[in-house]
Formats: structure tokens, sequence, C-alpha cells
């Protein structure tokens, strides 16, 4: 389960801030309190660290993007919204949320000074934070009840369908006129319930007398004391339902692999490298044995040719050789009873056993098959005649034996024995 760190800066004091602990499920596992900044990073070990805004800081609106992707919205915002605002739009940081059932774009405005202030600050802490969102976002989401929150000099309010809105005390009676004129003009399904969170000072008289007034337009008012600070509701909501991140665009938290990327370069190099040497070693090794196999695929179809200088097209030598062989034995088959592979086994084994001898040639025609041997000399020429006629079924004649200077050429007549 996550947990988080969440922090809010103090307005009046630039070293402190508020901070609490909680699970991403909204449950409070440290209530928190007030500290030093530089106190704050022994509890932000292994959490993530989220930033609340002062309300009055952000501006939570809508906005009508047509183009998708998050960088194209990241530069179409400022154009669509530059007529919106007052400020100069180059001195402004947006960010984008979802889209509603209307395709309209939530957008989060805030000042670019202030986004860098903090994380200077925190910087300079030993810290940074994973997300940054409007204290407002915190506010609970309740269906058919708007949520109002006074926290010191800040008020801020949830509509039942999720709009948000923040003011200072002083607007605060324009606010909730505003937001009660949309039910008088039927924009809102029922007469509204309204839920006050008091936080910090006590309500003033003056507030009070604003809320009581409105009472007979609302279907229900009440408000609960939240002690001296809103923070833990706040955080607990968010951490549920985050809302939307501050941190976009060129304040996005980069990846932590950054940080140990120099310690890590030598080995990495090093990896690439071997890598580099493995796979040109398998290529070599590939170039070898392909040229290997050109160079026996030749020598097949060379020896192919030698014994059978009738074949034209050469295109699958074994099945091209098993389908000769196949058709030689079936016409010894049929003229004196023998297979030729079997002939020619024979004669193999004799030859191997001679030591020496090369074949030279060799011709079948008709049940007969004649060699040509180069033998060291006559008597083991002689001596492979006599064990192919002792291995039975067979009859070895020598035809002719020619001295020559590295032995003898011999030719040598073999057929089925009576043929």
């Amino acid at each position: 389960m996550a947990e988080l760190l969440v922090i809010r800066m103090l307005a009046t004091e630039a070293e402190r801030a508020e901070w609490v602990v909680v699970d991403d499920q909204g449950a409070l596992l440290e209530p928190g309190g007030q500290a030093a900044l530089p106190d704050l990073p022994l509890r932000a070990n292994n959490r993530r660290v989220v930033l609340l805004a002062p309300a009055l800081e952000v501006l939570l609106t809508r906005a009508s993007v047509p183009v998708r992707g998050k960088q194209k919205i990241q530069q179409a915002l400022p154009f669509a919204m530059e007529e919106q605002l007052a400020e100069d739009v180059e001195t402004l940081h947006f960010a984008a949320g979802q889209r509603d059932a209307d395709d309209a774009l939530a957008v989060a405005v805030i000042s670019q000074q202030l986004v860098e202030d903090w994380r200077e600050r925190l910087s300079a802490a030993g810290m940074a934070a994973n997300a940054a969102y409007s204290e407002a976002e915190g506010l609970d989401r309740i269906p058919g009840t708007a949520v109002l929150l006074i926290e010191n000099d800040t008020a801020s309010l949830r509509d039942p369908d999720g709009s948000l809105a923040s003011t200072d005390l002083d607007g605060l009676e324009t606010l909730l006129e505003l937001w009660l004129a949309r039910s008088d003009d039927g924009e809102l399904d029922a007469q509204p319930h309204l839920l006050v969170y008091q936080a910090g000072t006590e309500l003033s008289s003056e507030i009070t007398e604003v809320l009581e007034g409105l009472q007979p337009r609302l279907q229900g008012l009440e408000i609960r004391a939240l002690g001296e600070s809103a923070l833990a509701r706040l955080a607990a909501n968010l951490a549920v339902a985050p809302g939307i991140n501050l941190l976009q665009g060129n304040y996005a938290r980069r990846s932590n692999l950054a940080r140990y990327w120099p310690a890590w370069r030598l080995a990495a190099a090093l990896l690439a490298a071997v890598l580099v040497v493995s796979v040109a070693s398998l290529a070599a090794e590939n170039w070898r044995l392909a040229r290997r196999a050109d160079a026996l695929q030749q020598s097949v179809e060379q020896a192919f040719r030698y014994t059978f200088p009738d074949v034209r097209t050469i295109r699958d030598p074994r099945a091209q050789l098993q389908s000769r062989l196949r058709s030689l034995g079936q016409n010894d088959a049929a003229g004196n009873g023998a297979e030729f592979l079997d002939v020619l086994q024979q004669v193999a084994r004799a030859v191997k056993d001679s030591g020496g001898t090369r074949l030279e040639g060799i011709d079948y025609r008709s049940g007969t098959l004649e060699l040509r041997l180069r033998a060291p000399n006559v008597e083991v020429l002689d001596r492979i005649q006599r064990d192919i006629a002792a291995a039975g079924g067979l009859s070895a004649e020598i035809q002719s034996a020619n001295a020559e200077d590295d032995g003898v050429m011999g030719r040598l007549r073999i057929s089925t024995a009576g043929a």
C-alpha cells in the first residue's frame, strides 16, 4: 500500500510547512503538524511527496481544446485561454485534467514563478514533489451537496456537479450568490444542500450572518468544525480522487534513473561493447557457414551432373537423386531381381576395406555396374573383386588393369549372379 507525505507551505513562514501522512485509501497514518522544511526529508523516505497549493493561487476552469495528446494540449492551452486571462500567458503555467461529457477540458492555471519558488524551496531541503494540486481539489465530493471550506482568510466551494471556485472572505457572499443563482435559473436539479467546514479561526459574525441569510433558499445547511487545520481531510480526499496535477510539461517529475546514470555509464558502455562484439562474431560465423553451405551445394551439383550427365536442371539434388535411384532400382529388379542400392552398398564396403583405393568413375546400364578404380597395386584390385563376389548375390570381373605412376587404374564389371 502506497503512502503519501502531503505538504502545504505556510504563507507566513517560508522555511516551514504543514505536513500529514495518509495512505492511498485516505486513511490517516500520521497526524502531522508544522515543521521546518529541512526536517521533512526523513518523513519522505519511500513515500510519494504531494504538494498542496493555496486555493487562491490556482485558477480552476474549463476550456475548449480540440487537439489531443499531452504535448499538443500543453502547446495549445495558452492560446485557447489567452482572452480569458488578465495576466500575460507567458508568465503562467497551464496544467490539463480530464474532459467532461461535453468534451470540455479541465484546466488549472498558476504563476510559473510560484511553482519554481516551491520547487526551489523543496530542493533546498533535499526533496522533490511527485505531484502538486490545488488544495480546493481536496474538498469532499458528495452527490446533491455543495461543500464549502472556510479556513483562515480563504473560502473554497465545490458545487454538486464538481465545479470548484475559491475566493477571499470578502468575496464569500458574492460567491454564494452566484452559486445560488444557478439554482434560481434552474441549472441545478433541485434546491441545494450546503455543508460548511470551518477550520482555523472561528467564523466571524459577518460570515455567520451571511450563511444564516441563505438558509431559507437551501434544502439544508450544516456547519462542521475541523479544528486548527483542514489539511488531513484535504489530503485524505486527494489520495482517493486526485485532481489536476500541476507538475506537467516543464515541471513534470523526471525519472530517478538520470541520477544514477553517471555511476553506471562505464558499465553500460562495456556492456554495449560486449554486445557489439558478440553480434559481429555471430555475423562472421553466419557468413562463414553460408560460404561453406554454398561450396557444399556446388560440390553436390557437380557430383550429381557427373553421375547423371543427362540432367539439365538441378532444383533439389536430394529429391532428384532419390528419384533416379528409385528408378534404377526398379529397372534392375524387373530384369535380375536385385536393387541398385544393395549392389552399391556391397561395392562400397569392399572398396572401403581395401585401403588406399579411390573411385574414379561409375556407370550403370541394364543391371550391370562398371567401376573405374585407382588402386595401389593389382593385388588390392584383385582383393576387391574377391570381396564383392564373396558377399554373395553378385559376380565381379576385372576388365582391365593398367599400371601408372601412382598405382593401378582398373576397370571392374559387377553384375548379379547368373547375369
